[in-house]
């Protein structure tokens, strides 16, 4: 049976927020990730008012050459309005 495992929130949170069209590119790691399905979501911070829309878009993987593995996450602002927001990755192994 696969194990599921959730890392976050890690979050983005500034003065002004990501403007619309901005991205940010996040590193997360080392950790064992080999044989892992990896999925990640960033969830924008909800104001009154505010029309805030996130997309994750890309998720890579990557061996250094000393064998440590990373999780690279770009999330991109997609709404009218900046956003602060958290990110989560999570997924599934297969012990």
């Amino acid at each position: 049976m696969a194990t599921l495992f959730l890392y976050g929130p890690y979050a983005s949170v500034s003065e002004f927020g990501l403007p619309p069209g901005a991205q940010e590119t996040w590193v997360i790691g080392p950790w064992p990730w080999y044989a892992n399905a990896i999925a990640a979501t960033a969830h924008p911070l909800a104001l009154a008012g505010a029309d805030r829309t996130m997309t994750v878009t890309s998720v890579t993987s990557q061996a250094a050459p000393n064998g440590d593995r990373l999780i690279f996450c770009t999330v991109k602002n997609v709404g009218v309005d900046s956003a602060n927001y958290a990110l989560w990755v999570g997924g599934a192994a297969p012990w």
